[in-house]
């Protein structure tokens, strides 16, 4: 080894104590950029990966006995999609484009060669473990909430993973991504997906509708989502009922409006409010992507597909009569009424600050089941109170409501609406504020003296009688 990063200690690690002792008296600590050169050296020159490139975000782990160095241990991004791993979060296709940050790849694992011994391997991993999301936390702002890794099965027993309670998670596929995120390459040596709790709430934080300020430093909530929310089948479908939408441009079209609506659509489903986000939405799907939603040829015979430009949404949108999409689109999902989320939640959104549309929405993914268009008016407050409260009507009218909860803010805190809800078979949970003063009042003073509805009544004091 290159003597400028020889430790300080020449004694031979076996001759200083006794093993027992010093696998008791082994520490961890990030390491400092200065000494990445020597990391990078070690790595390279004992491990069987080398050092690899260093991507995204990043922490490097130093065991060391009194400074002497005694492990390395690299971790990094998490894997862009696992199957075996996604299953066992149970996360949706959208929170994992979201929520991947709060995953992390444990790298590389090296003990250095001339402090081997029994038993140091599965201890290194423990000090990294107990102390990875403190440290994570201090460079990068956030606790991480899952640490995943591979062993080759060909090679490697994975004992310090096992003796760490880390938990087998099945197989990859035997491919590995290239330089490019699109494509992969076939290595045809599957390795062992191995997964390891940080939290002890790790999965309902990771699924959960909300997720706690404290974490989101490491999502990217802007994520143009990758992966579709609709099967191939359901996305076909969509399409070739989206061709029965009269298109209002002129014959000089080149892109079909069952494309541009189907991409718009899916931009929808996917929480994108904007007509700017469900551009570029669009702009990141993959290939194969492209090709299911119908995407035509580059120009002058490029490789791949090309996505629709802002000025093409647009221009459709501007033109087009949403009454002719709304009715369209319901049609289509009540068609595959069972196979896509049940509404619950109730909310209207604007899309470019010119059109109002009012959705009823599945609480845990957001995906639409029902909607209508509450406003053809420029945004303002006027014309999204009276939009919104027009369009519940006809919602709670034209939907099947049985046994779902309808809930949503204080706007629709109405009473000929909460009356349609019941007669269709629902039930609702509104919010109640200051524009129903007088239900308010009686709230309060009904919650004062019983305590909340929601909540079992205030406990009586001995020799009550009730």
């Amino acid at each position: 080894m290159n003597a400028l990063f020889d430790d300080k200690t020449t004694e031979p690690w076996c001759g200083i104590e006794p093993g027992a002792l010093i696998l008791g008296e082994l520490q961890i600590r990030p390491a400092l950029p200065d000494e990445m050169p020597r990391i990078a050296a070690l790595l390279n020159e004992e491990h069987y990966l080398g050092a690899g490139r260093q991507v995204g975000r990043t922490l490097v782990q130093i065991v060391h006995h009194h400074e002497r160095w005694a492990a390395i241990l690299v971790w990094g991004p998490a894997a862009m999609k696992l199957i075996d791993r996604d299953e066992w979060i149970g996360w949706t296709q959208q929170q994992r484009a979201e929520r991947l940050g709060l995953i992390v790849q444990n790298r590389r694992v090296l003990v250095l060669a001339d402090t081997r011994m029994p038993n140091l391997a599965s201890r290194a991993m423990g000090l990294a473990l107990r102390n990875l999301p403190e440290q994570w936390q201090e460079k990068h702002g956030y606790r991480p909430l899952l640490a995943e890794t591979f062993t080759d099965i060909e090679s490697f027993e994975g004992t310090c993973y096992k003796a760490s309670n880390w938990e087998p998670c099945g197989l990859t596929k035997g491919f590995e991504r290239s330089h490019r995120a699109d494509f992969y390459r076939e290595h045809k040596r599957p390795k062992k997906l191995w997964l390891k709790t940080l939290s002890r709430n790790t999965r309902v934080i990771l699924t959960g509708l909300d997720l706690p300020a404290a974490y989101l430093p490491g999502c990217n909530l802007q994520t143009a989502e990758r992966a579709l929310v609709l099967k191939k089948i359901q996305i076909d479908s969509l399409r070739e009922t989206l061709r029965n939408v009269p298109d209002p441009r002129g014959d000089n079209r080149s892109w079909p409006i069952s494309t541009l609506l189907t991409l718009i659509c899916m931009g929808l489903l996917t929480g994108r409010t904007s007509l700017a986000a469900i551009h570029r939405y669009g702009q990141f799907l993959t290939q194969q992507q492209r090709i299911w939603l119908n995407f035509p040829p580059k120009l002058r015979g490029l490789p791949g597909r090309r996505a629709p430009s802002y000025q093409a949404l647009y221009n459709l949108l501007r033109k087009l009569d949403p009454n002719d999409l709304a009715a369209t689109l319901n049609a289509w999902l009540a068609a595959h009424h069972g196979t896509l989320p049940r509404a619950l939640a109730l909310d209207g959104k604007y899309i470019s600050d010119l059109l109002l549309t009012l959705a009823l929405s599945e609480h845990e993914t957001g995906a639409p089941v029902a909607i209508t268009i509450a406003s053809k008016e420029p945004k303002s407050e006027t014309s999204k109170t009276e939009g919104e409260l027009t369009a519940a009507k006809r919602l709670y009218q034209t939907t099947d409501l049985h046994n779902a909860l309808v809930t949503g803010d204080a706007l629709h805190c109405e009473r000929e609406n909460m009356q349609l809800i019941i007669e269709n078979g629902g039930d609702f949970l509104f919010q109640l504020k200051g524009n129903q003063p007088i239900a308010l009042a009686e709230a309060q003073r009904i919650t004062a003296a019983v305590g909340s509805p929601l909540l079992s009544a205030k406990p009586k004091t001995a020799g009550t009688v009730g």
